[in-house]
């Protein structure tokens, strides 16, 4: 194991980190919160330190597939340790277990928090509470770019939906590579956060909102998010389904680009769309536009955030069904499990074309890309939906142990596996204390599962076997 070289790249990953805790302290001196102010300079130099370090650092050879694999799950499980710092040390009697459950659920974009209440915690804690969500998001999206959308991966099948400027090697211009992939995030952040500007939400909480719209992620500084006028959620709407668009989309549109295809993009906004108008002719009655497109764009960016309004609970599963989709697939949703289905739709539509028209020629290919679908990319798929369902049941069988209705456990167990808040979908609400140590111990490496996948560990454990 390379292990020099992994250190190289970890250290790199803590520039995110670096510049949350900045922010954490220059909003801790503007607004005179000084309580555990210690816990951000810890973490600040801690970060800071490893930096420095990657500087003595000699490169040796490329990264083996294993040692990519190994630095992808290594950062979800090293990184919420040094992001629950603040929590432990905090003023809120906060023990390790709780500290690392509330930063792995953060940094995975889940969001079912161990505060009943966190409008209650101060705003610094609020403000880094809300970062972790955006430093998971941007981990998640390189790693999903450059790692898991490698040639020798390919684990998530993105060269069906991208050109090939985007397919370089991990190690080669790897720091330009990091920061064309910080620079395009920003500029997501900062249109997001302009965007909210027209809402009549308070300025620390359209930061917040900002931060867990851009990561998908679940963490607002309320216990729920609540929108006064229309204007206020329609606007809200735009940002989440914004979120779920491929991360690059406003880089290629300012530079004018005609060699990206935006298709993949146009047909997850028909999509919410599309949907929310049908639900809208059905339940006109009872749900008004705004908040059906509210709870579809939450879903569909796999975000699920928990927000103050009514709804008719006869389409809930659809509700459902969209945080499977996950929005684009260089989204912080991740939608490759979508791309993947449309690989199956794709086959089966050809192979019933050819029984009307044998003599008929079509390509296998999706949404106009040069590339067509292999048949290593069904057997990869179906792996894919067979580890899912396995996963699925066996956490179900576990989790359903607890006082919880069994309806409620499927729901918390689909949905954490697809990173998604729980809240709006449960019949019956659910807070930290409801499920015992063993269980949020079942959701933590579920949350894991949900960024890493089964099938990556399967790689790594293949290529140990074969040893």
């Amino acid at each position: 194991m390379n292990f020099r070289s992994l250190f190289y790249y970890f250290a790199w990953f803590n520039v995110p980190v670096l510049g949350l805790a900045s922010l954490v302290l220059l909003y801790s001196y503007y607004a005179d919160f000084y309580e555990n102010i210690l816990s951000y300079y810890i973490v600040f130099f801690l970060s800071a330190f490893f930096l420095f370090l990657s500087r003595f650092v000699k490169l040796k050879h490329e990264l083996k597939k294993t040692e990519l694999l190994f630095l992808t799950i290594i950062g979800w499980l090293i990184f919420p340790i040094i992001l629950a710092i603040p929590y432990y040390t905090s003023s809120y009697s906060i023990d390790w277990f709780q500290a690392f459950y509330e930063s792995m659920s953060g940094f995975s974009g889940y969001g079912l928090s161990i505060f009943t209440n966190p409008n209650g915690i101060d705003d610094s804690l609020l403000l880094w509470r809300s970062g972790t969500q955006w430093v998971g998001g941007f981990y998640y999206l390189f790693t999903i770019i450059f790692i898991l959308s490698t040639s020798d991966i390919n684990f998530v099948p993105s060269s069906y939906i991208k050109s090939n400027k985007y397919s370089a090697n991990f190690e080669n211009k790897f720091v330009q590579n990091f920061f064309n992939i910080f620079y395009c995030y920003f500029l997501f952040s900062l249109f997001i956060l302009f965007i909210l500007n027209f809402t009549s939400l308070y300025s620390f909480e359209k930061i917040n909102l900002m931060m867990t719209a851009v990561s998908s992620g679940g963490f607002f500084i309320k216990q729920q998010l609540t929108l006064s006028n229309p204007l206020d959620k329609l606007i809200v709407s735009f940002s989440f389904l914004f979120s779920s668009l491929n991360i690059f989309i406003l880089y290629e549109i300012f530079r004018f680009s005609k060699n990206y295809s935006f298709k993949e993009d146009f047909s997850v906004v028909i999509l919410s769309l599309l949907l929310s108008s049908t639900l809208l002719v059905l339940f006109s009655f009872t749900d008004s536009f705004y908040d059906i497109f509210l709870l579809v764009t939450t879903s569909l960016s796999t975000s699920g955030i928990s927000l103050k309004i009514n709804f008719n609970s006869s389409y809930l599963f659809l509700l459902l069904i969209l945080t499977f989709v996950g929005g684009s697939i260089y989204s912080t949703g991740g939608g490759f499990k979508f791309l993947r289905i449309l690989f199956f739709v794709k086959k089966y539509s050809i192979e019933i074309t050819k029984l009307l028209n044998p003599s008929i020629v079509l390509k296998k290919n999706i949404f106009d890309s040069k590339n067509s679908i292999k048949n290593s990319d069904y057997y990869v798929g179906s792996l894919v939906f067979i580890s899912y369902l396995l996963i699925l049941s066996v956490s179900c069988l576990i989790l359903s142990f607890n006082d919880l209705v069994f309806a409620d456990v499927f729901k918390l167990v689909f949905l954490t596996l697809n990173n998604t808040l729980p809240l709006n979908y449960l019949d019956n609400y659910l807070i930290f204390s409801n499920l015992n140590y063993f269980s949020h111990s079942v959701l933590l490496i579920l949350m894991f599962f949900s960024k890493v996948y089964l099938i990556s560990l399967l790689v790594i454990f293949k290529k140990l076997l074969l040893r």
